[in-house]
């Protein structure tokens, strides 16, 4: 990822907009599809099962699993706002003792980062703008499971990109919205060794959750 990119998450993504989605998470708990993923992975059982979260935000998905009985828990983000928020509710349902936090670009610390049983990436594919070497960099870390939320490539998908270009001129940062090709994202995920086995969409996004 362009370091534009990086800072621009940094400003958008900010300790006041993650304060703010944690209350939001603490009063409703994860929602949409989201939950959807949370659900799958819960009635498969979990016990002992690892964790890698890429760009979890304030955690949802680690909150529960970890509550569900995943084991170690690994998060990965871009915001440093949002990783202290992550953190904070872990320490608040005392499990930070097995989770570990990585502040930066997922591809550029890959090498640093072990497998995990179950990956996740919840609406991260677009706030990235080399997908290719995301998905790859991701994939391979996935030793059973690889879940995926991103947006449908249609035609009114595309209108979310207004957001990033509306938030990059109130923040005056260079932060941008990409939709990737879902038949690209697929064959990127498929060419790792990965089958998709469990899909759900709305009407922005995509589930898919692939297995090895």
């Amino acid at each position: 990822m362009a370091s534009c990119q990086c800072d621009g998450i940094e400003v958008i993504f900010n300790e006041k907009m993650a304060n703010k989605e944690l209350k939001t998470y603490r009063k409703k708990g994860p929602t949409g599809l989201t939950q959807a993923l949370i659900s799958f992975f819960t009635d498969q059982g979990l016990e002992g099962q690892s964790l890698l979260d890429i760009g979890g935000g304030v955690g949802a998905i680690q909150h529960e699993l970890a509550a569900a009985g995943a084991g170690q828990v690994t998060n990965v983000d871009g915001s440093s706002g949002y990783l202290a928020a992550c953190r904070e509710e872990a320490e608040l349902r005392k499990y930070a003792d097995r989770a570990t936090y990585h502040h930066g670009d997922f591809v550029e610390l890959a090498d640093e980062l072990g497998q995990a049983d179950i990956v996740t990436l919840d609406k991260v594919f677009c706030c990235y703008d080399d997908v290719d070497s995301l998905v790859k960099s991701s994939a391979a870390k996935a030793i059973r499971y690889y879940a995926v939320i991103y947006p449908q490539d249609k035609w009114w998908t595309h209108t979310i990109r207004i957001f990033g270009y509306l938030m990059s001129k109130i923040y005056s940062t260079t932060f941008r919205v990409f939709i990737h090709s879902t038949d690209h994202i697929d064959m990127l995920i498929r060419s790792s060794g990965l089958k998709p086995i469990h899909s759900e969409k709305q009407i922005f996004w995509q589930m898919v959750i692939y297995g090895r």
